[in-house]
C-alpha cells in the first residue's frame, strides 16, 4: 500500500524528511522515508538493499547521539533527482559528503554518498 502523504511530497521535502529522521534518530521515520526495495550505495562495503537491511545498518548508528548532519546545499534535477552537499558530523568531526537522491512516488527509491 502506497502512502498518499509520500506520494505529495516533492523530492526536496522526502530528503528534507529523511535527514530530520536522521537527526532526530528516529529510525522508523528514517526507514519510512525509503521505498521497501530501495538501495543505498557508498556507506558501506556492499549496497544496503531493501528495508530490513536499511533498519539493521542504521539502527545502532542512529542510537549515536553524536551522530547528525547538515544539508549545506541541495539541488533538484527534474522532478526526482536531488543532490546534495552535506556535512555528517561525528563526536564533532565533520565529513563532507556529496548525496545523490532518485525519489520515486515520495520515497527514496535510491541513495548514493560519496565521502570526501
Amino acid at each position: 500500500m502506497t502512502d498518499r502523504t509520500a506520494l505529495d511530497r516533492s523530492a526536496l521535502d522526502t530528503v528534507q524528511a529523511q535527514l530530520d529522521a536522521f537527526n532526530a534518530h528516529d529510525l522508523d521515520a528514517f526507514v519510512a522515508t525509503y521505498a521497501d526495495d530501495a538501495v543505498i550505495t557508498g556507506v558501506a562495503p556492499e549496497p544496503i538493499v531493501g528495508s530490513a537491511a536499511i533498519r539493521a545498518f542504521y539502527e545502532p548508528r542512529l542510537q549515536n547521539p553524536e551522530l547528525s548532519c547538515v544539508i549545506d546545499t541541495s539541488v533538484l534535477f527534474g522532478s526526482r533527482w536531488v543532490v546534495a552537499q552535506e556535512q555528517v558530523i561525528n563526536a564533532g568531526v565533520a565529513t563532507e559528503t556529496i548525496a545523490t537522491f532518485d525519489v520515486v512516488d515520495g520515497r527514496i527509491a535510491r541513495a548514493s554518498m560519496l565521502k570526501a
